[in-house]
């Protein structure tokens, strides 16, 4: 009679020797999930890996790979989440303004997790839940211009304005200000001695910067494109 060995099972296969990957058995997609935002909020997607995420989660890198293919599967889960998880505005029939309640969405559910916004423009979603809000913006532009190949277009110019609007808010550039009054003045001071003539003439407008008009001057300037495109 042939003794069992303890490598054994009642099924034939033999067990994998060895402990799991610490903290592997309390993972999940939505934790890795949650831990990459964290990474992208705290250093940007230049600063996130798989390795990043680990240590974040306390667990062996390579168990990530049990839930998301690599640091483009980490992407592409983080980019379904975000859209996943954005509240749409209920569509009134008013292209004019439910197009700014979308954008007006958008821009809240990006700013909690502002450095995490550019994926949606470099990143391909798969899940239906992700395309939710793709479905929304394309019926309301169809509504008005009833030509995908052309509503398509429009989407990719609101999405990268409003974007881009969004970005700004969080790291503004050379002709941004500030929303503070020292910071106003400091900048202004600079502006003014440039002996540049339009930066001059110009300078109490470009060191300061009101987030809500500027975010609402932008959607305005967006819309007025698509309403000369349905009026083409």
């Amino acid at each position: 009679m042939t003794s069992r060995t303890d490598t054994d099972t009642p099924g034939g296969r033999r067990p994998v020797r060895g402990r799991p990957p610490r903290g592997s058995s309390n993972l999940s997609k939505a934790a890795i999930v949650d831990a990459a935002l964290a990474e992208i909020d705290a250093h940007g997607l230049d600063g996130i890996s798989l390795r990043s995420v680990a240590r974040r989660l306390n667990v062996d890198a390579k168990s990530l790979y049990n839930h998301v293919e690599g640091k483009g599967g980490l992407l592409d889960a983080v980019t379904e989440h975000f859209l996943a998880t954005l509240e749409l505005p209920e569509a009134t029939g008013q292209a004019d303004a439910d197009l700014k309640a979308f954008a007006r969405a958008f821009r809240r559910h990006a700013l909690a997790h502002s450095r995490a916004t550019p994926l949606v423009l470099s990143r391909q979603t798969e899940s239906v839940a992700s395309m939710v809000p793709l479905e929304a913006a394309l019926t309301l532009l169809l509504n008005v211009i009833p030509d995908h190949r052309r509503a398509v277009r429009l989407l990719r110019m609101l999405m990268a304005t409003l974007i881009g609007a969004i970005l700004r808010e969080v790291d503004a550039g050379l002709t941004f200000g500030s929303t503070e009054s020292e910071g106003v003045a400091r900048r202004k001071a600079v502006l003014e001695g440039s002996g540049l003539p339009n930066v001059m003439a110009a300078a109490d407008h470009i060191a300061t910067f009101d987030r809500d008009e500027e975010f609402e001057a932008t959607i305005d300037l967006a819309l007025r494109a698509v309403a000369s495109e349905i009026g083409s």
